[in-house]
């Protein structure tokens, strides 16, 4: 795949990296010289020094050719400009980061693809830390509608474990609960779950929730993690 990335901050150099490592071929356009320097010599991604918001220097990194393109400039108006410029090189996919969520329809009107949120993605994971401690968001899907989570069952609920078939029984994991994988804590193994899989202590499960089924799980997880730590009662 052949990428180009506006912007060599903490973003564009993370993601150029992570590209790289990949064995993509990264191409960063950064106004920045020594910033380009160090770029080059952390990542190996190929850097242009000059402006990305210039259609001149977008096509030297090679637009015509390019496969993906992400604006990951600081200000939101940069990274529209970036994204309309792609935009006319009829590049397939087109990433921007958004700290403005204003600008989100400006964005889907110059041909984006995905939105990155940066406060939407923030407020996420900080209400899911303090409200739902025992789910982890991973991703969130088709403009938050859905989530890709994972977490653990309760041990107390189930000591030994449960069956996928018998687990989808329990109406917290129902019709808006789509099982996606299990990582068995023992053999380090990841499976595609079945109805006759078993999930383990210690297993980490990955599902897919809309917006009702979050709710749903969240709510079983978080009044079973209440349960566990009220005293018995005698």
């Amino acid at each position: 795949m052949y990428v180009i990335i506006a912007g060599g901050g903490i973003a564009g150099s993370t993601l150029a990296k992570e590209f790289a490592d990949r064995r993509h071929d990264v191409v960063v356009i950064e106004q920045n010289k020594s910033a380009c320097e160090d770029l080059y010599a952390h990542t190996g991604a190929v850097t242009i020094h000059g402006s990305a918001l210039d259609i001149r220097t977008i096509k030297e990194a090679g637009a015509e050719k390019a496969d993906l393109a992400i604006g990951a400039l600081y200000k939101d108006a940069d990274n529209l400009t970036f994204a309309i410029l792609a935009h006319t090189f009829k590049i397939p996919k087109i990433i921007v980061k958004m700290r403005d969520p204003a600008y989100e329809e400006a964005f889907r009107a110059a041909g984006v693809d995905t939105v990155c949120d940066m406060i939407q993605m923030l407020r996420s994971r900080v209400m899911a830390e303090v409200e739902t401690p025992n789910l982890q968001i991973l991703a969130p899907l088709k403009a938050g509608q859905a989530r890709l989570v994972m977490f653990h069952l309760p041990h107390a609920l189930f000591p030994e474990g449960v069956m996928v078939r018998d687990l989808v029984r329990n109406p917290a994991f129902g019709k808006g609960c789509l099982f996606a994988g299990i990582l068995h804590s023992e053999t380090g193994k990841l499976v595609l779950p079945r109805g006759d899989d078993r999930i383990g202590p210690g297993d980490q499960v990955f599902a897919v929730l809309d917006t009702e089924g979050f709710a749903q799980v969240s709510g079983f997880l978080a009044q079973a993690l209440e349960e566990s730590r009220e005293p018995a009662r005698v």
